[in-house]
């Protein structure tokens, strides 16, 4: 079992706010905002963090996650102390550090916070902090300005702004973060996906969601894709499928690349991912319970994809097919689950499908005993 941000979310306990009322009540002006900067790129937010003065480190910000977490790495480096360890469903451990004094963005200061130690390879950053960096106060993520503001009390100006019909619902534990959830119009049909600026897919759907959609089927084009974040743990393997339009308030977007999990995986029934999230800023109505979104200037990060439709697996020192896409140029060529790829190995063979769209592809397959070759161009194919 991996250790990610879905299984964090059956642990009651209180890592969910990343900063108290009254550090934000010393900090901030009477009716007028903390501000913050922020950075984005093309995989994250980030907000400088410094741990009992030392860093400065890069924390996630990650509206997906109901817990803060650091990289097991940093915790060493700070000398962070252990408070316990903390065993979850399934048997899997994983240490509880107290941080004396958290510093965000250089003006929000936490005393006495905690937070789950992940090994590096679960996270993207030095750290995350979780939804409730949101949803705590009235607050506002500007990424034309790259500023987090803050407001302890009153509430910000929302001219330009546009009220989506959504919620901060509440965590199934107590002390989690609220997550944000709002309606948006996806192929003509209305979903409340979670907005999740950790995710890394413009919008990834459940298996079912994507069944009654009619994106998972014999006859949907697809890319073989492996999940990650909320829900990629799963074994088997996910589709990558063009949509025809997203709307989200007054903002669309068509033609786009969304994911569909495969049926053994878990997660909200639809996830709105940071390829799209990176185009509106933000402003969380707490009193409410509500999202406004406005259109910046960001463009969405469009995703890639390898234009032969195959998903290769290294198995018993060979190369293996365990997967051909529906409607790929692999499967028109009559490639197929269980032909194995002679005269490469797994490393080439991967290099050789991620090749740019135009460019032909030879291979040499056996099947049953039979070689055969085969040869097709990678393609834009969705």
């Amino acid at each position: 079992m991996t250790l990610d941000r879905r299984l964090f979310l059956g642990s009651a306990l209180a890592l969910g706010l990343p900063f108290s009322r009254a550090a934000l009540a010393q900090s901030g002006t009477q009716g007028g905002p903390i501000v913050a900067p922020i950075r984005l790129d093309d995989r994250r937010i980030t907000i400088e963090a410094r741990l009992n003065g030392k860093g400065p480190f890069s924390f996630v910000i990650d509206t997906g996650a109901q817990l803060n977490a650091v990289r097991q790495g940093v915790a060493d480096q700070v000398g962070l102390r252990k408070a316990r360890d903390v065993r979850l469903n399934g048997g899997l451990s994983f240490p509880l550090y107290s941080v004396d004094e958290l510093l965000l963005g250089g003006v929000v200061r936490q005393a006495d916070a905690a937070m789950a130690g992940l090994p590096g390879a679960r996270l993207s950053g030095d750290g995350l902090l979780a939804a409730g960096l949101l949803t705590t106060f009235d607050s506002e993520l500007d990424l034309d300005r790259g500023q987090w503001r803050v407001w302890p009390s009153g509430s910000p100006d929302r001219t330009g702004f546009t009220r989506l019909d959504s919620s901060l619902r509440e965590p199934d534990l107590p002390y989690l973060s609220r997550r944000i959830f709002a309606e948006i119009t996806f192929n003509g049909a209305g979903l409340k996906p979670l907005l999740d600026t950790g995710s890394p897919n413009m919008l990834t759907l459940d298996h079912t969601v994507g069944r009654r959609l009619g994106l998972w089927s014999d006859t949907q084009p697809y890319v073989p894709v492996r999940t990650s974040g909320i829900g990629g743990d799963a074994q088997s393997l996910a589709r990558l499928v063009r949509g025809k339009a997203i709307q989200v308030g007054p903002a669309g977007y068509e033609a786009p690349l969304i994911v569909v999990r495969p049926p053994d995986a878990q997660g909200p029934d639809a996830i709105l991912g940071l390829p799209l999230l990176r185009t509106l800023d933000l402003s969380v109505d707490r009193a409410e319970r509500a999202v406004w979104v406005r259109r910046n200037s960001q463009a969405p990060k469009v995703r890639t994809y390898g234009g032969s439709g195959l998903w290769l697996e290294a198995q018993g020192g060979g190369v293996t097919v365990a997967e051909v896409g529906t409607g790929s140029p692999a499967a028109k060529a009559g490639v197929r689950v269980g032909d194995v790829v002679e005269g490469l190995d797994f490393r080439t063979a991967i290099a050789r499908l991620n090749a740019p769209f135009g460019e032909t592809l030879a291979l040499s397959l056996r099947r049953g005993g039979q070689a055969i070759p085969v040869s097709f161009v990678l393609a834009d194919y969705l």
